[in-house]
């Protein structure tokens, strides 16, 4: 049968014009009763006098849709709350929410003004908030609801010229998070869209600054709006089953945006890591070859907080060298199995604590200061050449580490080479 919105009733607000009226248009020829809402104003939000969700709304209606205008301004509670009511008094319920309203002022980071951040903060985040809170007592009561959200790439990777503007969208990204936490439990699903196209607003928002840096002339397609409708009103349908995700569409694009944690690098047993520590293990905390993305900041705690019981053989190697360049025998209990062989010339030791109490000797005595050399990792076993220095001089080793699978050292066998 396909997506069918019939019996839904949706708000989408700054619908007066370029992507919202598309959203609204789409709902509506898919069955949906709407709240067109929209002020009327100019680009930088200012009321201009005019009506353009009448003029959209007659353009549904004479299509043999249903939907009603509206003019209650977003930026305040009390227009957050009208709109909403709007509904529930127009058509008995609400369903969908896509919070679209939006404004524009742009500026250099050096000119942008307190008014201006504040206009843009008002429309685009506060009014997110505004609209959405008073749909969730509605939705709530329902057991069903669907929030989109509009945030942007400018939000998420920042944008030339759009300071104000990127710090909204942020926000709106954050704000979508925690109400997918919140809604769930009670049947209510929130994404993000983060929507590309070149409507006369949109490019006129555009400073010259910000169009170079995206490196595109800022030029519109007739199709842009429908383009992204297309995305707009699967997510908002009742076959859409995902929540707390984002989505972008630009030129015919689709695709999933998502922040994310790197597996990073752990400090080895209590040692306080120093500036020359995490500039050693740079590259292994950017390293992204495995990430994870959080579903909220529980999981990312609980991420951090959980220690690994795997590593890699090169891992383990690397783990063990930082152990004792910190002189931390509670991290060397913890990588060295219990049964564990340590064969260094001079010292045959048999089990995880005869090599424990050897190193915290060796560490009373004569704090090691290996310079190990690149691990070289084959299978289970690791090699690597080292320099310690003992008794005034530089002496080299050719370590080669076994390490379970469970990622704990089994064998360390060092030879000295010179």
């Amino acid at each position: 049968m396909g997506i069918d919105f019939t019996g839904r009733v949706a708000v989408i607000t700054g619908a007066g014009n370029g992507l919202g009226a598309e959203y609204a248009r789409a709902l509506a020829r898919l069955g949906a009763a709407v709240v067109v809402n929209d002020i009327g104003s100019s680009l930088d939000g200012t009321p201009d006098g005019t009506s353009p969700a009448e003029n959209v709304v007659a353009e549904i209606t004479a299509a043999g849709g249903k939907a009603v205008a509206n003019a209650d301004s977003v930026a305040t509670p009390e227009g957050g709350r009208a709109i909403v009511d709007a509904a529930v008094k127009e058509f008995g319920r609400l369903d969908i929410v896509v919070n679209n309203a939006g404004n524009r002022r742009n500026a250099a980071l050096d000119e942008v003004t307190p008014e201006d951040f504040e206009a843009i903060l008002a429309v685009h985040l506060k009014g997110a908030l505004y609209v959405s809170q008073a749909a969730f007592a509605v939705m709530k009561q329902q057991g069903y609801g669907r929030l989109l959200f509009t945030s942007s790439s400018a939000g998420l990777f920042g944008n030339a010229g759009q300071t104000s503007y990127a710090a909204a969208k942020a926000g709106v990204f954050g704000l979508a998070q925690a109400m997918a936490i919140e809604g769930e439990p009670h049947g209510i699903l929130a994404n993000v869209l983060l929507p590309m196209a070149g409507t006369p607003r949109a490019t006129a928002g555009m400073t010259a600054q910000a169009t170079a840096a995206a490196g595109v002339e800022a030029k519109g397609s007739a199709d842009d709006a429908k383009l992204v409708s297309a995305l707009v009103a699967y997510l908002v349908s009742e076959d859409c089953t995902l929540t707390h995700q984002a989505f972008a569409s630009g030129s015919g694009r689709y695709y999933q945006a998502f922040v994310g944690t790197t597996e990073g690098w752990r400090r080895s047993g209590n040692a306080v890591p120093g500036p020359d520590d995490i500039a050693e293990h740079l590259d292994e905390i950017r390293s992204r070859v495995d990430y994870r993305v959080p579903d909220s900041m529980g999981a990312d705690i609980a991420t951090t907080m959980r220690q690994r019981t795997t590593r890699t053989p090169r891992e383990a190697a690397a783990a063990y060298f930082d152990a004792v360049r910190h002189s931390d025998t509670d991290a060397l209990q913890e990588l060295f199995s219990d049964d564990a062989e340590l064969d260094v010339p001079g010292t045959k030791l048999r089990s995880n604590k005869a090599i424990v109490e050897f190193y915290r000797d060796t560490f009373a005595k004569m704090p090691l200061k290996p310079t190990p050399g690149p691990l070289v990792a084959d299978g289970d076993r690791v090699s690597v050449e080292i320099v310690v220095p003992l008794d005034g001089a530089d002496y080299r080793f050719a370590d080669f580490f076994t390490v379970t699978t469970e990622g704990r050292i089994a064998r360390v066998v060092a030879y000295q080479a010179t």
